[in-house]
């Protein structure tokens, strides 16, 4: 089958498995974690020089489905694509965040970029399915704003589409944007996309998209698949800090410990515990809850995804564990489509050099302030 038959295959709307479809606050106020792997850094990866409006903690919506909130590869893929996938041992996927900024075209740049390498793809190496990092659609994730800058924008990316929410897709209506529409309520856009209770209704009748609404269990949620699990935090309305509260924190802990550890563990969250760049920061909240998480259950990640910041960084963090040390890759991948790139702090008045040890535990292997882009992932055995 040729590479264009399959890709028109997969934006049919029916495209998915059919048969598959039936408070104490942790939050900015927090003093530093003294274990914290950005103390004692000259480079300043944790600290707000950018004043931001302050909105305060937005109510989660009630979940779609049940706790724990997990979603399985073969409630989007039919059972030959995920027998495929177990039997090769390779999973690819797509990833991302900070894309529907309507403002400029680069948003329609990333995503024909993402259909490039979906369509150039060899045989038993198609991304499985995209998995957005947050900020779906700027700047309050307004319902009527999806067809343009979600649908539209992805009407010829071909895999099918799952995100974790971020801060503007929860944002409460912005008097900067226009009249503010009384019935606007924070997050009812991802709601309506992400957590459809009809995931065969078409997203946006406004564009040419065949793409359908997706119905994931919950704003926070545990992707399992064969080869990799991925648990999503929601890390709220803050512009600077995360803010998660104690229920989330006891499911985030109780997912670790549930994970299978014969499988890649991927945790993804929009606000990223690490950043150098000069708007943002990272979030010490982000960063505490994570690694209290991991030493309190003792299960490690590979890999920690964020976006957020709208720029490319990828660090190292040297965890001290039972019998050696574990090194988590955290990476910033903000740079989907949002109309102005974040640059990062000087040393010394000039860019830093990559790699920079800032700490004894923490490392900066790697950024790009300059290019759009997105993730290709392939997870194996």
């Amino acid at each position: 089958m040729s590479r264009h038959v399959l890709a028109e295959g997969r934006r049919a709307a029916h495209r998915r498995n059919p048969a598959a479809h039936g408070h104490h606050a942790v939050d900015g106020t927090l003093e530093k974690n003294p274990q914290s792997h950005a103390a004692g850094s000259k480079y300043p990866v944790q600290s707000h020089s950018f004043v931001a409006p302050h909105y305060p903690f937005q109510p989660l919506p009630t979940p779609l489905g049940a706790a724990p909130y997990r979603f399985d590869l073969s409630q989007l893929l039919h059972a030959d694509e995920v027998a495929k996938i177990t039997d090769a041992g390779l999973l690819v996927f797509h990833s991302v965040g900070d894309t529907g900024d309507e403002r400029g075209k680069e948003m329609d740049f990333v995503a024909a970029m993402l259909t490039a390498d979906y369509d150039q793809s060899a045989e038993g190496a198609v991304p499985a399915f995209f998995y957005h990092l947050g900020d779906v659609v700027y700047f309050a994730g307004d319902i009527d704003k999806y067809g343009e800058t979600f649908y539209e924008t992805y009407t010829d990316y071909p895999g099918l589409i799952v995100s974790i929410p971020g801060n503007h897709d929860c944002q409460p209506d912005d008097p900067q944007d226009g009249p503010v529409d009384p019935n606007k309520v924070p997050l009812d856009g991802w709601v309506q996309n992400f957590m459809s209770s009809d995931p065969t209704k078409l997203g946006s009748l406004k564009t040419n998209s065949q793409r359908t609404q997706m119905n994931l269990p919950n704003v926070y949620w545990t992707f399992t698949t064969p080869l990799a699990t991925i648990i999503g935090l929601f890390s709220n309305v803050g512009e600077t800090q995360a803010e998660v509260h104690q229920d989330q924190v006891d499911w985030f802990r109780g997912e670790l410990t549930a994970a299978d550890p014969g499988k890649a563990l991927i945790v993804t969250i929009h606000h990223p515990p690490y950043s150098g760049d000069t708007e943002h920061s990272g979030s010490t909240v982000a960063e505490q809850i994570l690694f209290d998480s991991f030493a309190a259950t003792k299960v490690y990640p590979h890999l920690v995804l964020s976006g957020h910041v709208h720029n490319y960084q990828r660090f190292t963090v040297h965890q001290a564990v039972e019998g050696g040390t574990a090194a988590i890759a955290c990476v910033v991948a903000g740079n989907g489509g949002y109309s102005k790139l974040s640059t990062l702090e000087k040393l010394d008045g000039e860019d830093p050099t990559a790699p920079l040890k800032l700490t004894d535990t923490l490392q900066l292997e790697q950024y790009d302030e300059q290019n759009y882009g997105f993730l290709r992932f392939e997870v194996t055995k």
